[in-house]
Parts: structure tokens; C-alpha cells; sequence
């Protein structure tokens, strides 16, 4: 019986009922005291275990976290790896737009929030969005804001529902520094702005319409922008990536896509190339057309390299990854991992960090070490 089978559901269902039946219409035997009390323990730890089995099978039905009973138990089989285009044409080839060019840091810097420590936190309002979004900057050691000195800028897209400091717990920053102290890495400033604007809500990263959040240009415009006016950073294309995960992933992927004359390269783990919209928002916007990817890819390939992992089981990924795959052609350079097996989990993505971002240092000059 399959681990996602309705069927599994009723089972365990009939069972913790049943169990709970016998648990509550057992009577009491005086001469078998002792062992019935050993029973009804037996039976109430068994309805306990079977109702924790009944969730842990309905919010898994609902994420799809674990996809086959091989995927929960840790199996795997080989993945497979898709090379698309080269990198050295999505760097080389020319851009209409203008990118960050004529965009210099003041010659004196605004004052860190907290001077002694890597990480920073900021509140920062943008016409874009409604009210002020948190972001978060992980500076590299020994960063003087004084020195003339820049870094490339990683920028760092959390899923949802979740924060910038979802980010952080997802092992990606360790896993840079790691690489940096390995010099397979140059040290980078990581700029991690909130992306669901306000917070409840699912904008994927698209500009909706009047009256409703603008990220795509808040994460596009005003935010690159804030922070070349904020840290010592390169402003050409080939020092800046967007890395994200699921929903995080998306927006990295169309970030990229959508504004190659900014960001050179794009890592999408376990992400999507088609807006998502929750049930309770979708944007007024007779533009929505621009955010499919697939059919922007098909059109209108731009120089942009990207490095993308997915699962064939991941219901939520994979069948526009798919797509966009079979889509994809020069000028864009796209380095896929399809893995057999796996649900939609950071378990699943997390161990591919390290060959994404030494992909990253190996492909980008601006990350060369």
C-alpha cells in the first residue's frame, strides 16, 4: 500500500478507531486486574500512536513531504544530471537593460545597526510594499565598511510560509563559509530580504496590481539598489546570484530570468518555473503571462546561468522543471540534478549546497576565489 494512498488513510483510521473502541467498552474483571490494567495501558499508548500516524499522514498528503515508503526510509537511486548551453555565452553575451551600472556607494557609508557583529538587521520600506519588510545581511569577516573593498552579493530567498531567518537554519550560509575557508569560494555579503510582503501572504514574488504588493520590483529595483547605497559591493552582473529554496526557489529562478542585466546566475533548489498562488491571493494583474518561465524560456532565452535541483516525486517542482528543461537553449546555461526519488523537504535539497555553490565559485567570476 502506498505511503500517499487514500487508502492507507482509512486503514489507520478504522484501526485507532477500533483500538479506541476496545480501550473505552473494556469492563473491569477483578480476578484479571493487573493484566487488564496492562491491556488498557497497551491499548491507550496504541490509539496515542495511531493518531500522531493519522496526522503525521494528513499534513503529509497535504506537503507531500515524503512521496513512497523508499523515499521516508532514506533509499536512493543515481541522480541524473542535464547540462544545457555554456556558461561562458550566458557571461559574455550583451544585455539591453541597464543593469546596476551608474549605481556607487556613497563614499560614506550609513553606520551598521550592530558594528561588531557579521550579522545585521534592517527594516526597509519601499513604495513597492505595504509597510517595511525585514532583511537580514550576513557580512563577510573582517567586512570594513571604511575599506574600499567590495564583495559580491548573494541574495537569499526563504520559502513559505516562513522568514529571513528560515534561511539561515537551512545550512546554505555554513555551508558558504566552508567553501570560502577552502578558497573554493570568494567571501560574499548574503543580503536575505523578507519575500511575502506582508507576511501572511503568498505574492510569489510577482507585481500585482493597483493597490496590491509590487515585489517583483521591490526584490528587482529598489532592493539591489538599497544595497549598493548600504555595503561595499561589486555592481556588475557577474557578482550577483540569487539562491533560493521551493518558494524561495521560484522567486531566485524569475528574478534571474526576468532581470538578467542584474543577477548573472540563479540556484533553485527544489523550486518551480510557474507562479503558485495560494487559494487566498491572486494578484490583479493582466500581466501574469511575463512570470511563466517555461514560455518566457521557449520565446526568449537569456544569458543567465543557472544550477536547479528537483525530484521526479516532487509534485510541486518537478512537472515545471520538466518542462522548463525541455525548453531551455543558448544563450540561457543550465546545470540540472533530477533526483528519482524525494518529496518536497529541505532533507532532500540540503546535501546538494556544497556542489551548488562550488558551481557557483567555479562559474561566476565575481565568486572565483
Amino acid at each position: 500500500m502506498a505511503l500517499t494512498s487514500p487508502a492507507l488513510f482509512v486503514v489507520v483510521c478504522v484501526l485507532a478507531v477500533g483500538v479506541l473502541a476496545l480501550a473505552v467498552l473494556d469492563k473491569p474483571h477483578p480476578s484479571r486486574a493487573g493484566l487488564q490494567m496492562l491491556a488498557r495501558a497497551a491499548r491507550v499508548m496504541a490509539v496515542s500512536a495511531l493518531s500522531v500516524l493519522l496526522f503525521g499522514l494528513a499534513l503529509n498528503d497535504q506537503y507531500v513531504f515524503y512521496t513512497s515508503w523508499a523515499d521516508l526510509l532514506g533509499s536512493s537511486d543515481q541522480a541524473t544530471t542535464h547540462t544545457i548551453g555554456d556558461t561562458t555565452a550566458a557571461q559574455t553575451r550583451q544585455l539591453p537593460g541597464k543593469g546596476l551600472t551608474g549605481q556607487q556607494p556613497p563614499t560614506v557609508l550609513p553606520a551598521l545597526p550592530a558594528p561588531s557583529q557579521r550579522l545585521q538587521s534592517y527594516a526597509v520600506s519601499s513604495p513597492d510594499i505595504a509597510g517595511p519588510a525585514q532583511v537580514l545581511v550576513e557580512l563577510p569577516p573582517n567586512y570594513d565598511p571604511a575599506s574600499a573593498h567590495t564583495y559580491p552579493v548573494i541574495i537569499g530567498l526563504h520559502g513559505f510560509p516562513s522568514s529571513p531567518d528560515s534561511y539561515l537554519k537551512t545550512g546554505i550560509v555554513t555551508v558558504q563559509e566552508q567553501l570560502v575557508s577552502k578558497h573554493a569560494l570568494a567571501p560574499s555579503i548574503v543580503v536575505i530580504p523578507q519575500i511575502n510582503v506582508p507576511r501572511s501572504l503568498d505574492t510569489e514574488c510577482v507585481d500585482g496590481g493597483p493597490g496590491q504588493p509590487h515585489v517583483d520590483s521591490w526584490l528587482s529595483h529598489d532592493l539591489p539598489r538599497w544595497i549598493v547605497a548600504h555595503f561595499r559591493v561589486r555592481t556588475d552582473r557577474l557578482s550577483w546570484v540569487t539562491v533560493g529554496y521551493s518558494y524561495g526557489g521560484w522567486c531566485a529562478a524569475s528574478l534571474g530570468l526576468r532581470h538578467p542585466d542584474i543577477f548573472g546566475a540563479a540556484i533553485v533548489f527544489q523550486g518551480y518555473f510557474r507562479p503558485d498562488f495560494g487559494p487566498h491571493y491572486v494578484p490583479a494583474t493582466s500581466t501574469l503571462a511575463q512570470y511563466d518561465l517555461v514560455r518566457l524560456e521557449s520565446r526568449h532565452p537569456v544569458p543567465l546561468s543557472m544550477w536547479t535541483i528537483t525530484s521526479r516525486q516532487d509534485s510541486l517542482s518537478y512537472p515545471s522543471t520538466a518542462q522548463f528543461l525541455r525548453g531551455a537553449r543558448p544563450p540561457t546555461a543550465v546545470t540540472a540534478t533530477v533526483l528519482p526519488h524525494g518529496g518536497h523537504r529541505n532533507a532532500v535539497w540540503q546535501p546538494f549546497i556544497g556542489p551548488a555553490l562550488t558551481w557557483l565559485g567555479h562559474t561566476l567570476p565575481g565568486f572565483h576565489a
